[in-house]
């Protein structure tokens, strides 16, 4: 019994130990270490020397390391962010984030939501049900504000989402709308990186506020359109 149910887990196996494998190869070779703000800035006229002199094979590797890091889930990912302003511009760095983001959110979905959503789903009973069945009517919504708000960190985000029961569709294309403003916020921040001494300095209170009210603002319409219509038909 023991023996069917590791061979019939053993693809999930394989997929977790290729993650964890990935994850600790970045720390115990030090990854984390170049993906930093102050890295970059120190970097910056010989990284933009060689994105220059190689002006097709470094947004393929820029799109290759934000692939990378979004798939095992790893930091970095707003240095990345900060640097497609740096080597490439706003609206050519913008394109490259949109691409690389949006495969690599989509290749993490589709590996955690393999990985755990079954776990998950076996053990939802009561009032957990009613959750689900929420996200499931509501999924769009809930992609959108998570997506949104700056205080959830990527990765957690794609995380929380593959095991959510929000469908694929509306998990790609609301985390696009979403993140879309972070995305042009930091690729100015890299045409713009001897302005900035800090990049956590971009999300001002009022800022983070401001994303905050646009992320619950789909919920207020969606409950308060319906209702003011229904009041001026009984009138």
């Amino acid at each position: 019994m023991d023996t069917a149910l590791l061979r019939s887990n053993a693809p999930r196996l394989a997929l977790l130990a290729v993650l964890a494998a990935g994850a600790a190869a970045f720390v115990l070779l030090g990854g984390y270490r170049y993906l930093t703000f102050g890295e970059l800035v120190e970097h910056e006229h010989v990284l933009v020397a060689r994105a220059n002199a190689h002006p097709v094979s470094a947004p393929l590797l820029f799109c290759l390391a934000y692939l990378v890091l979004g798939f095992f889930g790893l930091p970095g990912n707003t240095v990345l962010m900060i640097s497609s302003g740096v080597l490439f511009g706003f609206w050519r760095g913008l394109c490259l984030v949109i691409m690389a983001s949006t495969a690599a959110s989509t290749l993490a979905f589709l590996s955690f939501r393999y990985l755990f959503r079954s776990l998950v789903e076996g053990r939802v009973s009561g009032r957990l049900r009613e959750v689900e069945e929420g996200l499931r009517r509501e999924g769009a919504y809930f992609v959108f504000a998570l997506r949104l708000l700056p205080v959830v960190p990527y990765s957690v985000a794609n995380l929380v989402l593959a095991v959510s029961p929000v469908t694929f569709g509306a998990y790609v294309g609301m985390s696009l709308l979403g993140l879309l403003p972070r995305y042009a916020l930091y690729t100015y921040t890299g045409t713009r990186l001897g302005d900035v001494q800090n990049p956590d300095d971009l999300f001002s209170p009022p800022l983070v506020a401001a994303l905050a009210l646009l992320a619950v603002l789909p919920w207020i319409i969606r409950k308060v359109v319906p209702k003011a219509r229904r009041s001026a038909g009984t009138r």
